[in-house]
């Protein structure tokens, strides 16, 4: 598996440093510590850009880190399948047509606002 530089990785992601180190101190991502002289750096894999899309895709769909982070931690450990996040996944659903409920009823009374100023 091809290791890269965090720089590497922000170009390949467009996430930036600060971005993937605070990914990696959440657990989401990992990284290889290398030496290379009198310092070290960190080295990351292939996987860690398949993690940072779903994690990108994920809090597009309303995830959030800590949900995200569980979800890794229970496929990575072999606790949950595809099969058995359908749960979860019907639960965010939920959450997500609640949420446009309410931006709809908000839109709703929005356009009556500005109807009622239309007509001054």
């Amino acid at each position: 598996m091809q290791e890269m530089k965090i720089s590497e990785l922000c170009k390949q992601t467009g996430l930036s440093k600060d971005g993937i180190r605070h990914y990696e101190q959440l657990g989401l991502i990992h990284s290889q510590r290398k030496p290379a002289g009198t310092r070290y750096y960190q080295d990351y894999d292939e996987n860690s850009i398949v993690r940072i899309e779903i994690i990108q895709c994920g809090k597009s769909c309303g995830f959030t880190l800590k949900e995200i982070k569980n979800i890794f931690d229970c496929t990575d450990n072999d606790e949950l399948s595809l099969a058995e996040l359908r749960p979860f996944l019907l639960q965010k659903l939920a959450e997500l047509d609640l949420k446009v409920a309410e931006i709809e009823k908000m839109r709703g009374i929005i356009k009556q606002n500005l109807a009622g100023v239309d007509c001054q």
